[in-house]
């Protein structure tokens, strides 16, 4: 009796460990997780990609800087900014300016649909006591209609000059398995009280124009790119990991 005590004991005591030392979006309840564990899902989860530093010239495959068009947004040819709420007095130093700072920035790239990294959030706010945890609830059951992506990043300021349909040409989702490219159907700016933007928000579809799932059930790889400035932002996915407590989490 003595000897099944024990291991009776060993193996609850080995449970503890696993569930103490596990992923929190696996082992915890969302109002379990401290500081540190949102911390962790914010900064190393398979939802978040953080500091990453913009590279190299890069351009979108196919397009050109044909006479009449925007251009690259960020770039000395784009024009974007005049008719997307821009300081109409911008001059070309300043152009080069916000590419010069956007390719010296780092960035955070989330998976902003995930209700595991919106959760974690909210959960943040609640433990700064700036939201309750029915409001923090509430707003994370709300599914997203589409994929969404969050980039935050030091300096800001190329999109705050652009504005945001200056964005949506110059970004995309790669599909490993099919090669397919997914533009953004609209990007969205968050703001500071004063105006300041301090995030984008880029939308993918989550369906195809003929119905089918955007994403396949059996990805392995989707790679983020955004063009900044005279440089690319690029990051990537893999959706086998991203999964939480109630299964696949995209």
């Amino acid at each position: 009796m003595r000897k099944t005590s024990i291991a009776v004991t060993a193996l609850l005591a080995a449970a503890a460990i696993a569930w103490a030392g596990g992923d929190p979006w696996k082992t915890k309840s969302i109002d379990q997780w401290t500081d540190k564990d949102v911390l962790e899902i914010l900064q190393t989860s398979p939802w978040a990609k953080a500091n990453i530093q913009a590279q190299g010239a890069w351009r979108p495959d196919g397009m050109t800087q044909a006479s009449g068009s925007t251009g690259i947004a960020g770039s000395k040819s784009d024009t974007s900014h005049v008719g997307a709420g821009a300081n109409p007095e911008q001059t070309g130093a300043t152009d080069k300016e916000d590419s010069a700072a956007a390719s010296q920035s780092t960035y955070s790239v989330f998976w902003w649909s995930s209700r595991t990294i919106r959760a974690a959030s909210m959960r943040r706010a609640v433990l700064k006591g700036t939201m309750t945890e029915a409001d923090a609830e509430k707003t994370v059951s709300n599914v997203p209609d589409d994929y969404m992506i969050l980039v935050q990043g030091t300096n800001m300021q190329i999109f705050q000059h652009r504005g945001e349909q200056a964005f949506e040409k110059v970004a995309y989702l790669l599909l490993k398995k099919t090669k397919q490219k997914v533009y953004p159907s609209k990007v969205g700016f968050t703001k500071t009280a004063d105006g300041t933007v301090n995030g984008a928000v880029f939308y993918f579809p989550k369906k195809g124009a003929s119905g089918e799932p955007t994403i396949a059930p059996d990805e392995k790889e989707i790679d983020f790119y955004l063009q900044l400035g005279d440089a690319k932002l690029l990051t990537y996915f893999d959706p086998r990991k991203m999964v939480d407590s109630k299964g696949e989490d995209l």
